[in-house]
């Protein structure tokens, strides 16, 4: 009997917390996402990154949303349960309360788990992952001298380069004028058409333009030698990039580890907490979701919000504490957990009267 309710317990949390999770996540990635839209259309992001940074953002946010979606999961299926007068069924038939609490912190233990794994390991790599191809697209694009009917400078303005029309894939061109500075004279380059093509790994550019006219003189001389050419090619490297991570969230753990640096220290017992987390809040979910026979499905939603809020934000002070290390920082993130360890531990025994137990059973 006790397997068979702990099993559907199991999965009524499990569904729901699939269903908050799927709807958290894709209500964070939306506003995410417009942002790299904005992005690809100001040309700052190529189009082809979009779903691949998006869904590495997604691994990010998911540390995040874990804990809050459990504890919303089962006070969504606990209150369900208690709507249906299920749990008073369940309570009646002598179900105490370890076999409530079982499936539950089961399903905690696995989501602290995979949790974990994304706070020390795959969040912080896809942090990195998503900064190095955001980075290295825009020095592609910073290094790309060909936009039709604008004028772009390259290299430190050692160049400056005019496309009046080129086609959609970039490859070919059409009356491009480009003005280059070299080391003792000027050169003023015209060209009717031209092709490009872009090595994906190196991201060197072998330009190749035709039927022009290349001018190298000193400005404001008359002194200029006039060259026409059938084709000229050359060839545009950007810069080598060496990527170094530009946020402490997202360096590896290895790098926080043993580090005299309060800040690393700060990050570091954020990652721990984040699992943590997970389980807390799973005690906190179960005194939180019952509601009366009358009362709505979803009234006690709003205290776990506040619960969840309240949580975090004592969690980002005593981060914040730590980074700046003050004296009380030296409690670390710990007291948050011990604190809301407490709430939910009266919450429980307030549930089910535990202190009036206690008094009956003190002598007279």
């Amino acid at each position: 009997m006790k397997g068979v309710l702990g099993r559907y317990l199991l999965r009524e949390a499990g569904i729901a917390w699939f269903g908050v999770t799927l709807v958290l996540l894709a209500i964070m990635l939306s506003t995410r996402f417009a942002r790299f839209l904005a992005d690809a259309a100001a040309g700052e992001l190529p189009q082809n990154l979009l779903l691949q940074v998006a869904a590495l953002s997604s691994l990010q946010y998911l540390v995040l949303l874990i804990p809050v979606s459990l504890l919303l999961a089962v006070m969504m299926a606990l209150g369900r349960l208690y709507q249906d007068n299920e749990i008073a069924a369940m309570t009646g038939c002598g179900v105490g309360l370890w076999a409530l609490y079982r499936p539950f912190l089961l399903l905690g233990t696995a989501l602290a788990v995979l949790t974990a794994l994304l706070a020390f390991q795959v969040g912080p790599w896809a942090g990195r992952t998503g900064e190095y191809l955001t980075k290295n697209a825009a020095r592609f694009i910073k290094y790309n001298p060909f936009e039709p009917g604008r004028f772009k400078s390259l290299g430190d303005d050692r160049a400056v380069v005019f496309t009046e029309r080129m086609s959609t894939n970039g490859d070919t061109l059409e009356n491009v004028v480009a003005q280059i500075a070299e080391p003792k004279a000027s050169s003023f380059v015209t060209a009717r058409r031209g092709t490009q093509a872009v090595n994906a790994d190196s991201g060197m550019r072998r330009i190749t333009l035709a039927d022009g006219y290349r001018y190298i003189g000193e400005p404001g001389t008359t002194q200029f030698d006039v060259v026409r050419f059938d084709t000229l090619t050359t060839n545009i490297r950007p810069p080598e990039f060496l990527y170094t991570a530009s946020k402490r969230k997202i360096q590896p753990t290895s790098q926080l580890l043993g580090s005299d640096d309060p800040r690393d220290r700060a990050e570091l017992q954020w990652r721990i907490s984040a699992p943590i987390a997970v389980f807390v809040l799973a005690l906190f979910a179960v005194p939180l979701s019952y509601v009366r026979p009358r009362q709505g499905r979803y009234g006690k939603l709003v205290i776990g919000i506040v619960a969840y809020l309240v949580y975090s934000q004592l969690l980002g002070i005593a981060q914040s504490w730590v980074a700046k290390d003050k004296p009380i920082g030296v409690l670390g993130l710990w007291w948050v957990h011990v604190l809301m360890l407490l709430i939910a531990l009266l919450l429980i025994g307030r549930q089910q009267n535990w202190f009036g137990l206690l008094l009956r059973r003190r002598p007279a």
